[in-house]
C-alpha cells in the first residue's frame, strides 16, 4: 500500500516483484507516464478543477526552491498540506512538526525536490512497467477534493483487476478519514490475500 509518492514507489514494486506482492493498495497518486505531468499546465480546466500542480515546475528549477524554501520550511509545509486537504485540521501540530524537522535537517528539501526532479525518469519506467498489465488485485482510492477517480481510470491502463473507492476528502486519505479508509482497505485485502 502506497499514497502520493508512496503509490508510485508501491506501482514499481508490483510491477517489478510480481511474486512477492499479493495485492496493491495505490492511493491519492498521479503516475508519472500516464497524465501526470498535464496537470502542471496553466489552464482552465485545471484551476477550476484543483489540479493545477503549480510546485511542480517550481521543484524542477535547479537550486532556486532550496534557496526559497530553507528557513520557511513551516510555512510551505503547514501550507501544502492544510491546502490539499479537505479537512485541515487533520494537519495537526505533531505532524506537521515532525514534517518540519525531517525537512529541515541538512538536505532534506533537496532530498524532498530530488523525488519530483526524477518525475520524467519515473514516466519512462512507468511506461516500461506497464508494458505487462499487473495480474494481481489493486484498490485504487482518491479523494473526491483532489484525484478522485482518476486512481482507478490510471490503474485500469495498468492492472487487470482494479476496484475503486472516492473517498470524501482531499490528498491525505490515512489523515484525513483514517476510519473510512480502514473499513474499505480491510474487507480489500483479507477477500485477496486469505
Amino acid at each position: 500500500m502506497g499514497e502520493d509518492w508512496g503509490a508510485v514507489v508501491a506501482y514499481q514494486l508490483a510491477a517489478r516483484h510480481r511474486d512477492h506482492v499479493a495485492a496493491l493498495v495505490f492511493a491519492e497518486a498521479l503516475l508519472p507516464g500516464f497524465g501526470f505531468e498535464d496537470h502542471t499546465a496553466l489552464t482552465r480546466e485545471n484551476v477550476s478543477g484543483g489540479m493545477f500542480l503549480w510546485h511542480l515546475g517550481f521543484y524542477f528549477q535547479p537550486d532556486v526552491p532550496e534557496m526559497l524554501i530553507s528557513g520557511h520550511e513551516c510555512e510551505l509545509i503547514t501550507y501544502m498540506l492544510k491546502d490539499e486537504r479537505s479537512y485541515p485540521d487533520t494537519a495537526t501540530a505533531d505532524a506537521i512538526e515532525e514534517y518540519v524537522r525531517c525537512y529541515s535537517m541538512p538536505g532534506g528539501i533537496r532530498s524532498m525536490l530530488a523525488i519530483y526532479r526524477a518525475m520524467l525518469v519515473d514516466a519512462e519506467q512507468n511506461r516500461q512497467a506497464a508494458r505487462t498489465m499487473l495480474d494481481i488485485p489493486v484498490l485504487a482510492l482518491g479523494g473526491d477534493a483532489f484525484i478522485g477517480d482518476r486512481n482507478e481510470a490510471q490503474m485500469r491502463l495498468l492492472a487487470h483487476d482494479v476496484t475503486g473507492h472516492v473517498f470524501r476528502a482531499g490528498h491525505d486519505l490515512a489523515e484525513e478519514v483514517p476510519d473510512e479508509v480502514a473499513d474499505v482497505l480491510l474487507p480489500f485485502l483479507a477477500d485477496r490475500l486469505t
